[in-house]
């Protein structure tokens, strides 16, 4: 099969060059394609309450290189080359590193074939995708990126209409990519298990004030899932503008029932207004204990860490495959010119693991006067609990250039 495979691709290759138009345009295709990409360094600490846990701390440099070739016959071409290094500055002792940055890492995450027609883009191959429930979540060097069959329409004016098919995951600390079957069963520790993959099927509308939007998941031989969302901005009073945003999630098992019984509940509304440049809101999200449920009606979220958009979601702190409960949040935001402040508090209620409180801080400087693209992002989040085992405190900050 391996023979098989590079033959064919040496005859395409002899075919598309053996012709001269076919061989022109292509190259026209990769003069006038597009490149770009960024460079990160990275510093990440983690430290616990617990005496018994060994604080964390990593530094790595990496980033990201991606090259797409113009049109060429209705396709397109893309790559995506990711790298995280830790130049030798961590510390000798593997338990007091903090592995989620990557170490001498490459990987070809991205790769793939691209065609839009009649407002419509379908992407095959390795690719980023951005749905609610699986998506890059690139807080550190590398995003997660799948092996998969996008394909997007925008035909109706304010709606968007989704559908993908994922085979495979690609952590972000890894160069492997994963049967997502297999890595989903291995993260909720019952055998790993191979599937037919995750479908996803999706649907929004924005326009003015209103957005919705509805997705489906099928978790193949786990379960199913439906999300749905809603906004509202409400008509302003001078500069002072209230918004209402809500969320409904629910999931049961299905195919071979490889979790058992799955029965979970979340709905979440969120309340604020937005002031100038400023923004206030609080947000509550309510997951239902099921005791015969797998893990208590927890939401669960396989490809998520705290990535999803719960309204109550934090850098580490979140409803995520953790428990059922009540979470409250309070998050306000401001910008001064380019510099965005957010700062956060939130308190979890769970039903049966230890409950805590977060306090988050996000601020980004643009240093465009310096560099065009250059920027800092410093992130912290303290986890404090009556329970020491739940506590810690995590710094991350990163310097990144994007060109």
């Amino acid at each position: 099969m391996k023979t098989f495979k590079s033959f064919s691709l040496g005859y395409l290759f002899a075919l598309l060059f053996s012709v001269p138009c076919l061989a022109d345009d292509l190259q026209a295709a990769i003069q006038n394609g597009s490149v770009n990409g960024n460079i990160r360094a990275y510093y990440n600490t983690r430290e616990y309450e617990d005496s018994a846990k060994t604080d964390e701390a990593a530094f790595a440099l990496g980033g990201a290189l991606r090259a797409e070739t113009a049109e060429f016959y209705h396709m397109k071409f893309g790559l995506g080359y990711y790298t995280a290094q830790d130049l030798g500055t961590n510390n000798d002792d593997p338990s007091k590193v903090n592995k989620r940055l990557g170490s001498e890492l490459e990987v070809l995450g991205e790769a793939y074939l691209s065609t839009t027609i009649y407002n419509t883009t379908v992407v095959a191959g390795r690719q980023k995708i951005n749905t609610p429930f699986a998506n890059a979540g690139d807080a550190f060097i590398i995003p997660f990126t799948f092996e998969a069959f996008s394909l997007k329409n925008t035909a109706l004016a304010d709606f968007t209409f989704e559908a993908a098919q994922i085979n495979s995951i690609k952590n972000r600390n890894s160069d492997e990519f994963v049967d997502v079957g297999i890595w989903s069963s291995s993260r909720y520790g019952i055998t790993p298990t191979s599937t037919s993959g995750t479908t996803t099927l999706g649907a929004s509308y924005k326009k003015d004030s209103l957005s919705a939007a509805f997705w489906y998941y099928r978790f193949a031989d786990l379960f199913d899932m439906v999300y749905g969302e809603f906004g509202y901005t409400l008509p302003s009073v001078g500069d002072f503008s209230p918004f209402i945003d809500l969320q409904l999630l629910t999931q049961s098992e299905s195919g071979d029932e490889l979790l058992g019984t799955v029965d979970a509940t979340l709905y979440g509304i969120r309340v604020g207004f937005k002031v100038n440049n400023s923004a206030l809101s609080i947000a509550f999200n309510n997951v239902a204990e099921e005791d015969n449920s797998f893990n208590n009606g927890a939401i669960l979220t396989p490809y998520n860490f705290s990535t999803s958009p719960l309204f109550t979601n934090n850098m580490l702190t979140t409803f995520e495959n953790v428990d059922a409960g009540d979470a409250t949040k309070i998050t306000f935001n401001h910008k001064w010119n380019a510099i965005a402040f957010k700062v956060s508090y939130a308190m979890f209620d769970y039903a049966q693991a230890v409950d805590r409180n977060a306090t988050d801080i996000d601020l980004t400087f643009p240093l465009d006067q310096w560099q065009p693209g250059l920027s800092f992002r410093y992130r912290l989040e303290v986890v404090d609990a009556d329970e020491a085992s739940v506590e810690q405190t995590n710094h991350r900050l990163q310097l990144q250039l994007t060109f």
